[in-house]
């Protein structure tokens, strides 16, 4: 053979195996694709080869928590439901929440989805060692655009038990793994490439309609829908940043004897603790973050109850407009144990077009002994790409494991979001400040209508497509879902902070949103009832003519929310993941609870009683005050009674705590001495021996009661323990002066105890010349959000009765009491959103005259009657305004074992026909900001107060899964 020859030989043979490997490794993948309809994907499955005891994901990409969702929570072919634990974790600041509900659950992560790989990376490898076969494969691309379409689509994967692929391309590797698995088809979110026969999602109504089918054919009915916001797990990029850092001393300013010289000397002589800070011109979105460090030793705050307030404004503007808060608003250091390391305050808010101004923020501290405390302050100003920006971040990456779990659909758009922006105008005008309604009410035409067009009627189009019933833009199509819905209602679970997924802000007694602003409590009554009312009337612009303008329905003649509402929120979504989980696993988690699941509290703290009393009514008037004045009616001790006879006849174990005792913690004995010797005339005048007595005071019945005076004089403390009484309890009733981050109960009762207390009665309560008037006594024993985050609660349901105790909108979520109570444990919080009546008296009262009010004199008569008809025929008192709603919520959940979230709805629809015709004499809102409140709106002669009325079913919402089943002794416990 020739040279050349063998030369072609050889390169032949070379030829011929390069031939032989293409045609090994080849596979038919490009010919085999084609786009097909949903119809034909009804059929497919997966079969998992093994199942980890549960799931740990790390929250830095969102994309981690759709890959295990599918592995999480799947169906096999008939159906039948495998769930485990999906909890989500920070790397560098695990929430407390999340480790607590891996020990009650008792099933620990044995796979992680860490940093250690990228979600392509991640999706990979646990479809590889988890999954046996699969027909299909939900792919999702990498991107912003895959992640918004994934959210919703994610539930397919667990409907069919199929694995979820994250990548930027479907590449050889990718192509590898599924025809291993065998995967014949492909669903599509994104700009991706088909894996054999396909549907791709162009936006998120082909996802939503596709899941429909799906979720029809396998389970027949579909009741539950998921809506949450994939903008969350995107927030806007920061552009630039600016810093200022301040530190100094803060003099203490208390009316304790020792200290009240020297803080009305600084109060008249204008002396005051103020820093400013100026936004940069070119910062349209400026997202603010301020930070504040509280230097005294920890003890003082822990065991004395000193705390630090900070208020914010524009220079020259509004008070609070910025910030109303302080050391009581934000989580504090602690180590393992709980102990407080720092005592601290996080505050954050984004505003629009305010480049230029400058802010000031003024520092006030209340200290017990301590004459003055070091501090530092810093705040970082950032520059925002855009103003959405998400208060709890990727709260959408767990909503297709809650949604799935349920057998229901997620709804998930970006444009649900509200913001001030450029395109949000008034009148042809843009509205600078804050992006939020909270601390720029002005927005609250604008945030409504979004509401209204950009999601109520997008969710009623949804049911209606579901039911199959058509124009629903029309009256009777209308009409026809909602017969429909109040029959057969959705459960209608959001996903997401109050940016994301904004509330609706009905119309208040006490404020207006262009004409009486209100930047504490914030303007108008921020409600999600609109996510469950079909038709209602619509409320943007429109003129708040006066106490009978109302907001209403199209088609009743009272609101009624047809459908089941309930918002799972937390700190972040560490705090759902862990919230969901307890809801999922709650059967398993109680069983090893013992006494606690048949436990209930009943909690009332001073001040909730009023009175128009003789002379003083007079003085008031003299004074410029309203009336009435806190002072005993004796009502609530019988509302108190009324709340543990039906909780008892539910079979709970039901302890009732009042005034005093329900306190959160008193004072140590030696912390009363420290006190008492703070400076000559503490010990002169502070009534070590009264404060003692009266922090575990109850009612006049506690003097007759020798356990009472034994645990009051030899316990430390006085034997006060609300927040071991609410950490061993199932169900808690609370009812107490508030505001968005705490609720207090000694009130009145505490507040005027510092000094001599004749005197102190008498400028605090008597004639009030001088408001605010009192001492920080009353602050150890309150739950706010600094001491409520420590605590370990069980997966309790929660009402509580507070102004703005349940408020969340336009806040940081570590800043309200609502996410510190979930952060702790509890499963359900239903809590007002703004200011909350009560009435406060017995009747019957005097009818009053052109001299006197109605309804002056000491309240004896209605004591007395009321004491009769208790004692000789068990009759008590009525409940009012949020208490009816608690207490018909309570009893559905008792007597017809429903959920949590049916059993508000029907209690709310259930209000109005009942009490819309109840007069009241007065209805003082339950504030805490001042010790006499301003009910000059709200108090008259036989008013049926009916804005109040509308205003109470509004401003319940609920925290927590709607479709929640508590156990109830009589139900589960088979008492």
């Amino acid at each position: 053979m020739m040279r050349n020859d063998k030369l072609i030989v050889i390169l032949g043979v070379i030829m011929l195996v390069f031939a032989s490997i293409g045609i090994y490794t080849w596979t038919p993948w490009e010919e085999a694709k084609k786009e097909v309809d949903i119809k034909n994907f009804l059929d497919v499955s997966g079969t998992l080869s093994q199942v980890p005891d549960a799931l740990t994901v790390y929250d830095s990409s969102p994309f981690y928590a759709l890959i295990a969702t599918p592995l999480a929570v799947h169906y096999d072919t008939d159906g039948s439901l495998e769930v485990l634990p999906l909890y989500i974790r920070n790397s560098t600041n695990p929430s407390r929440a999340v480790e607590r509900v891996k020990d009650q659950i008792g099933i620990y992560a044995t796979q992680t989805i860490d940093d250690s790989r990228s979600p392509r990376e991640w999706s990979l490898f646990i479809a590889e060692n988890y999954w046996d076969h699969a027909d299909a494969v939900l792919l999702i691309e990498n991107n912003e655009t895959g992640y918004s379409l994934g959210v919703a689509a994610v539930p397919i994967a667990s409907y069919f038990s199929i694995p979820v692929i994250v990548t930027d391309r479907v590449d050889v590797e990718v192509k590898n793994l599924l025809e291993d698995l065998g995967v014949k088809s492909s669903f599509v979110c994104g700009n991706l490439e088909g894996y054999g026969d396909f549907v791709i999602f162009n936006n998120v109504d082909e996802v939503v309609n596709a899941s429909i089918e799906i979720v029809r054919n396998k389970f027949g009915d579909i009741n539950y829908i998921t809506l949450t916001n994939p903008r969350d797990a995107w927030p806007p990029q920061i552009l630039n940043k600016t810093y200022y850092s301040f530190e100094g001393i803060l003099k203490s300013d208390t009316t304790f004897p020792s200290q009240i010289i020297g803080t009305l000397l600084r109060q008249k002589m204008g002396k005051k603790t103020t820093h400013r800070f100026t936004i940069p011109e070119d910062y349209k979105y400026a997202l603010i973050k301020i930070d504040f460090t509280n230097l005294e030793d920890p003890r003082y705050v822990e065991d004395f109850g000193d705390k630090v307030n900070i208020y914010g404004r524009p220079v020259g503007g509004k008070a609070f407009q910025l910030l109303y808060g302080g050391t009581l608003i934000s989580p504090n250091d602690r180590d393992l144990q709980g102990n407080l390391q720092q005592d601290k305050m996080h505050y954050e808010t984004v505003l629009y077009n305010c480049g230029g101004k400058e802010y000031e923020l003024e520092l006030t501290a209340e200290l017990n002994v301590l004459k003055e405390t070091k501090y530092t302050l810093d705040i970082t100003i950032e520059n925002l790409s855009n103003p959405y920006y998400p208060m709890m971040k990727q709260l959408s990456s767990i909503a297709p494991y809650l949604a799935a779990y349920h057998k229901g659909i997620v709804f998930a758009k970006t444009d649900f979001a509200f913001a001030a922006d450029d395109d949000k105008l008034l009148d042809g005008k843009t509205l600078p400040g804050n992006t939020q309604v909270y601390k720029n009410p002005r927005l609250i035409p604008l945030v409504n209508r979004h509401v209204y067009e950009k999601i109520h009627r997008p969710l009623n189009q949804l049911i209606a497509k579901i039911v199959g019933i058509e124009n629903v833009s029309e009256d009777y199509g209308l009409r026809s879902l909602t017969e429909y819905c109040r029959t057969n209602p959705f459960y209608i679970a959001l996903v997401g902070d109050t940016v994301m997924l904004p509330q609706y802000y009905y119309r208040s007694p006490h404020n207006h949103p262009f004409k009486k602003m209100d930047v504490i409590y914030g303007t108008n009554c921020p409600s999600d009832f609109i996510y469950g009312n079909i038709d209602p009337e619509t409320y943007f612009n429109q003129p708040h003519d006066g106490p009978n303008d109302v907001d209403n329905d199209k088609f009743t003649f009272y609101p009624y929310v047809e459908n089941i509402v309930g918002r799972i929120t937390g700190w972040d979504v560490q705090d759902c993941s862990a919230l969901i989980a307890r809801t999922i696993f709650y059967d398993r988690i109680i069983e090893k609870m013992d006494d606690w699941k048949d436990n209930a509290l009943v909690m009332s703290g001073a001040g909730l009683e009023f009175q128009k009393l003789p002379i003083f009514n007079a003085l008031y008037k003299m004074l410029g005050h309203k009336d009435p004045m806190k002072f005993p009616t004796g009502e609530q001790h019988f509302l108190d009674l009324r709340a543990a006879n039906n909780l008892q006849k539910g079979g709970f174990n039901t302890v009732v705590a009042e005034r005093g005792q329900a306190q959160r913690k008193g004072y140590s004995n030696q912390v009363l001495r420290e006190i008492k010797h703070a400076g000559l005339l503490n010990r002169m005048f502070f009534p070590k021996m009264l404060v003692k007595i009266m922090q575990g005071f109850e009612n006049w019945r506690s003097l007759f009661s020798l356990k009472w005076w034994i645990e009051t004089l030899t316990k430390d403390g006085s034997g006060v323990h609300g927040e071991e009484l609410q950490e061993n309890s199932n169900i808690i009733l609370s009812n107490s002066h508030g505001i968005w981050f705490m609720i207090v109960h000694g009130d009145i009762m505490m507040d005027l105890l510092g000094g001599p207390p004749i005197l102190y009665q008498i400028l605090g309560r008597f004639l009030p010349v001088i408001t605010p008037f009192g001492t920080p006594i009353g602050s150890l024993g309150c739950y706010s959000v600094s001491t409520v985050e420590a605590m370990n609660l069980g997966p309790s349901v929660i009402f509580i009765e507070g102004c703005g105790s349940g408020k969340i909108d336009g806040l940081h979520p570590t800043n309200t009491l609502a996410n510190a109570y979930l952060h702790a444990g509890a499963n359900a919080y239903i809590s007002p959103t703004t200011y909350s009546a009560i009435g406060g008296y017995l009747n019957p009262r005097p009818f009053g005259g052109r001299i006197l009010d109605a309804g002056i004199g000491f309240g004896i008569l209605g004591y007395l009657k009321t004491a009769i008809d208790y004692r000789l025929h068990g009759k008590f008192p009525p409940v009012h305004f949020c208490g009816v709603i608690f207490e018909d919520t309570y009893q559905s959940l008792i007597e017809e074992n429903k959920d949590i979230g049916t059993a508000l709805r029907d209690a709310k629809n259930a209000f109005l026909p009942d009490e819309a015709n109840v007069t009241y004499l007065w209805t003082p809102p339950l504030t805490y900001t001042v010790t006499m409140e301003n009910i000059k709106d709200t108090s008259s002669r036989g008013d049926r107060v009916i804005l109040e009325k509308y205003c109470t079913i509004y401003q319940l919402n609920l925290l927590g899964d709607p479709a929640f089943n508590p156990y109830e002794p009589c139900n589960e416990g088979g008492r």
